[in-house]
């Protein structure tokens, strides 16, 4: 992960909308070599919190070594993932033609083509993960179920309708607004926009989000508002910030545990690391404090 202030810009920049999309997906391309090592090898790859249920034995991080850390939290985002499902109804709304917008590499699209066998359309704005996702899910077998698209999350494709649209931890990059507006053309009545996302409680939580991510939060009320003006109602608001907090703990362990033990790590690796660990480390303080929430929402296009 690197440092916002390595883009050309920072999040208080004021940018063209195709500028911005463009940054972010640069943002994303550049980085790809250091998600697959932090929570590959794949083929199903997160990058988005954990889920750690309150009666999970957690992990002594400080006697792990870098691989039982990293095993953990891929355990544990496979988890979020379960448990979204739970809450979305999965097995009747998410089993048809979906839209995963923003995928990242692609490890949402191939879980919800091989738990559930929906058809997936796996949107990015990141040129080099396209490639990466196809191949990932024709290791897994679900070549003929997902299908990489390299578009704006504000201009879906028009091939509709669709059963539902899944956002993890990406929609915070979007146009609230022009994003519902394109799914209520996209998507069937009745369908439905299932979001994972990260929502703001004050105003220091969002900086510190954005410090590092290069977008801010914003509030339930935020995305209520703008998919209630395109025709679509909340049916489901779930809380799971205490359930996700184990999350940067592990991460930041991950991080320091990488820097201690690996001697081959470049200057510049280096460097990149110790932001992380900082970020990670006030983001974890962040979610303690309550100053930013972690929520499953889910929309309905009446």
């Amino acid at each position: 992960m690197s440092n916002l202030d390595e883009l050309s810009g920072s999040p208080q920049t004021a940018l063209e909308p195709q500028d911005e999309v463009r940054i972010v997906g640069q943002y994303y391309d550049d980085k790809t070599a250091r998600l697959v090592r932090k929570y590959g090898p794949g083929p199903r790859i997160h990058y988005h919190v954990g889920y750690y249920p309150s009666s999970a034995t957690p992990l002594n991080v400080h006697e792990a070594t870098p691989d039982d850390i990293r095993r953990s939290i891929r355990l544990h985002q496979e988890g979020l993932l379960r448990y979204a499902a739970k809450v979305w109804g999965a097995e009747h709304r998410l089993s048809g033609r979906i839209l995963d917008v923003g995928c990242g590499l692609g490890g949402g699209s191939l879980f919800w083509a091989q738990e559930y066998g929906a058809d997936v359309t796996a949107v990015t704005n990141a040129p080099e993960h396209a490639p990466l996702v196809e191949g990932f899910a024709r290791e897994s077998g679900v070549g003929g179920k997902v299908r990489p698209l390299v578009c704006d999350a504000m201009h879906l494709p028009l091939d509709g309708p669709y059963d539902a649209a899944v956002a993890i931890e990406s929609s915070g990059y979007f146009n609230r607004p022009q994003w519902f507006e394109r799914l209520a053309r996209v998507l069937r009545p009745g369908g439905s926009v299932c979001i994972e996302e990260v929502f703001i409680t004050r105003p220091h939580g969002a900086d510190v989000w954005a410090e590092y991510f290069y977008t801010k939060p914003a509030t339930v009320l935020d995305y209520a508002e703008a998919a209630r003006a395109a025709g679509f109602k909340l049916v489901d608001d779930v809380d799971a910030t205490s359930e996700t907090l184990p999350f940067w703990e592990e991460s930041a362990a991950w991080t320091k545990a990488v820097l201690d033990s690996d001697s081959s790590l470049s200057a510049v690796e280096r460097r990149q690391l110790r932001i992380s660990l900082m970020a990670n480390q006030a983001l974890g303080a962040e979610w303690q404090a309550g100053g930013l929430r972690l929520g499953f929402l889910r929309f309905e296009l009446e």
